[in-house]
């Protein structure tokens, strides 16, 4: 990962405090749909015995190409009182590996923009791009 100027962790600052309101909204919507479905087994509607809770994430570069796409299962998250993942308030931040700035180092990165820069190996301009579905 090249280094990033002042500038630029600004702006990924700004674009982490988006990614964590929608993970805040994906967590919102999944612990929902947990309810919905634990209140059908305690019913038993058509004889529904388990199910299976698992959100899907994709990132666009454009309206063809995928910079990103994966499934997570958060029926786990909705049975714990602690987790690891989305909308878990810990901080993800692993920039200290590749940069070592201060102001880019003390930022709290949610679980989303985790996934994008270490697990997907997105580089920052990918990431930047005025072009794909990331808000800005």
């Amino acid at each position: 990962m090249r280094q990033l100027n002042l500038q630029e962790i600004q702006k990924l600052n700004n674009l982490n405090n988006k990614l964590q309101i929608i993970e805040k909204r994906i967590y919102d919507i999944a612990l929902q749909e947990n309810q919905t479905a634990l209140e059908k087994i305690l019913k038993n509607k058509n004889n529904i015995l388990d199910y299976e809770l698992e959100v899907r994430y994709l990132i666009y570069e454009d309206d063809e190409h995928i910079l990103a796409d994966w499934t997570d299962n958060i029926k786990p998250i909705m049975m714990k009182e602690e987790w690891w993942g989305v909308n878990d308030k810990n901080c993800h931040n692993t920039t200290s590996v590749w940069q070592k700035n201060k102001t880019l180092n003390s930022q709290k990165h949610c679980w989303l923009l985790h996934n994008l820069y270490d697990h997907f190996d997105l580089t920052w301009d990918n990431i930047f791009n005025p072009n794909n579905s990331i808000p800005n």
